[in-house]
């Protein structure tokens, strides 16, 4: 502990009460904190100018200081940066990159670019509760060689399917880890920064998308990535997705009729997306998959 941690707002602005909260939550953690001004800048819908955003991550990768990058929230915008960080600099400073949602740009991107393992994690802004914070410290502050996630249902789910645990299709599988959030990964496809998911175990989540906008989504990424040649997926829980307008399908059937027959093992309902239980997923570390007992384990450390 005592590390310093770097804050970050790579896509959506935070509040000046947000950020105060998330230093206070950070520093009774163990950690000491810095931050940029620039980190409260605003622009739109976006935390300052798309140079700004980027120079601000180039500063902490560049400052021997800081151990780990906290992105402080998610939102949009992080995709608009990628084609200006310096991969180099990056490859040869390289530090802990933690947050998740629209932060799976720069996971993937920073992976395909410099082969550096960075961690889909609580953001910030996130609530560090005793489950988040276990798997945060074992994968994280004392990793471990082989770990398996632990499963928590989130509180006041029962009859929710959103929030179910089950096999889509079964077997075991090991595999590098990688993955994050849907419609960002979506927004990458044709882009430098694409995700390459041969033989990788694909981790995804979502949230409040109507189911047919997720069929939708999957559906582009199936067809047009090598994701149909991944080891295995597993899937998080995709809150406030079951929501249609239109005649229903819910997003079990929805995610059974895309991903069944793919002939690989797809499990649905871990501890990880936009719910307060969250797994620390790392982008790029070797794992296993087992739909015998709807477990995720890291067969490696993820920080040396």
């Amino acid at each position: 502990r005592n590390d310093l941690v770097g804050l970050v707002t790579p896509s959506s602005s935070i509040k000046p009460e947000k950020l105060q909260e998330t230093v206070k939550k950070l520093e009774g953690l163990g950690y000491r904190v810095y931050y940029k001004q620039s980190v409260m800048d605003e622009y739109g819908y976006l935390a300052g100018k798309d140079i700004d955003r980027a120079d601000e991550i180039m500063h902490m990768f560049s400052n021997k200081e800081v151990d780990a990058i906290f992105c402080v929230r998610g939102g949009y915008g992080a995709i608009r940066i990628l084609e200006l960080l310096d991969y180099e600099v990056i490859r040869h400073n390289p530090k802990l990159l933690l947050g998740y949602s629209d932060i799976t740009a720069l996971h993937a991107a920073i992976y395909k670019k410099t082969g550096l393992v960075s961690f889909h994690s609580p953001l910030g802004v996130s609530d560090f509760n005793s489950f988040a914070l276990t798997s945060f410290n074992k994968v994280i502050v004392e990793p471990r060689n082989n770990y398996k996630y632990d499963y928590l249902r989130e509180a006041k789910t029962e009859g929710n399917p959103e929030f179910d645990l089950y096999t889509i299709r079964s077997g075991k599988v090991e595999g590098e880890l990688a993955g994050g959030n849907i419609s960002v990964l979506d927004s990458m496809i044709g882009t430098d920064f694409e995700p390459d998911f041969k033989d990788k175990i694909v981790y995804l989540e979502e949230i409040e998308e109507k189911t047919y906008k997720v069929d939708k989504m999957l559906f582009h990424l199936l067809s047009a990535t090598n994701l149909k040649q991944s080891a295995g997926i597993v899937l998080g829980v995709f809150k406030d997705c079951n929501v249609n307008d239109e005649p229903r399908i819910s997003i079990k059937q929805a995610l059974d009729d895309l991903l069944k027959p793919l002939g690989m093992p797809v499990l649905y309902g871990l501890s990880f997306g936009h719910i307060d239980h969250k797994i620390t997923i790392p982008f790029g570390i070797h794992g296993r998959m087992n739909t015998n007992d709807n477990s995720l384990e890291l067969l490696e450390k993820a920080v040396l």
